[in-house]
């Protein structure tokens, strides 16, 4: 993906947030007459269905949904060696320099309590914010053991071009190692779908970060609108509509063949 295609595809994602909807749609309210009853019926609703999305309730409902989509975790066969393969979710400004965000963070302690079952394998990093994230784990894992792929800007790309760099670190489909396909519980059912569409000849253990979602009891504070909630809203919309397109895409291509 290029620059362009990545601020292309930036500007979309924001376009189609919760936040963008509400502007554009407030937007083409005010070139109603503001005179017209209809206007101000509108307006209400719509800003009581955006103070909805800006919940807990909200947020973690549709991450819920998402999560559901995700198969169960699994243990793998312990008989194999294993490459743990972790999807970059993401870098922070922190003063000058840059850290992991926390959904990197999430998951690279998944991926190391994985290695510290006594697994002989490797970890596999993916992403342009890879080399962050084995900054970030330097103290804890060898050098010999991390490895990157520091090309990709998206899911797509991550599965891409760890397909082409793990094929060609085990050319011999016998020696394959089981890959552990690491990422956010909310986002492994679309992670999935790539890796089985780039990497059909390896086999994947999902093994989701700890989920996000907790139980949202029907108490007053979880529809207080926050700014928490409208970024787990997002999240999930975001995450939504992600895979609404590879589903439509993965569609069109079968149909097409």
């Amino acid at each position: 993906m290029s620059q362009w295609s990545f601020f292309q595809s930036t500007l979309i994602i924001a376009l189609l947030s919760p936040l963008g909807l509400f502007l554009a749609a407030s937007f083409f309210l005010l070139l109603v007459p503001s005179g017209h009853a209809k206007r101000r019926v509108l307006w209400g609703l719509l800003t009581l269905l955006f103070a909805f999305s800006c919940t807990d309730f909200c947020g973690k409902k549709l991450l819920a949904f998402l999560e559901a989509l995700a198969p169960e975790a699994k243990e793998g066969s312990g008989v194999r060696s294993a490459v743990v393969l972790v999807l970059g979710g993401g870098a922070v400004a922190e003063g000058q320099t840059y850290q992991p965000s926390v959904s990197s963070q999430r998951r690279l302690r998944t991926a190391r309590e994985i290695l510290a079952r006594g697994r002989d394998g490797k970890l596999l990093l993916s992403g342009i914010e890879s080399p962050l994230m084995a900054h970030w784990l330097r103290a804890s894992l060898p050098r010999e053991k991390v490895l990157l792929e520091n090309r990709s800007l998206n899911t797509e790309g991550n599965l891409r071009e760890s397909a082409v760099f793990l094929r060609r670190l085990y050319p011999d489909e016998r020696l394959r190692p089981q890959v552990f396909l690491v990422t956010d519980r909310f986002h492994m059912a679309r992670a999935l779908r790539w890796a089985k569409k780039f990497m059909p000849d390896f086999e994947f253990v999902p093994s989701p970060a700890p989920s996000l979602v907790r139980d949202v009891p029907w108490h007053p504070v979880n529809f207080v609108p926050t700014c928490r909630g409208l970024e787990l809203t997002s999240m999930a919309w975001r995450e939504a509509l992600a895979l609404l397109r590879d589903w439509f895409r993965s569609h069109y291509e079968k149909q097409n063949r």
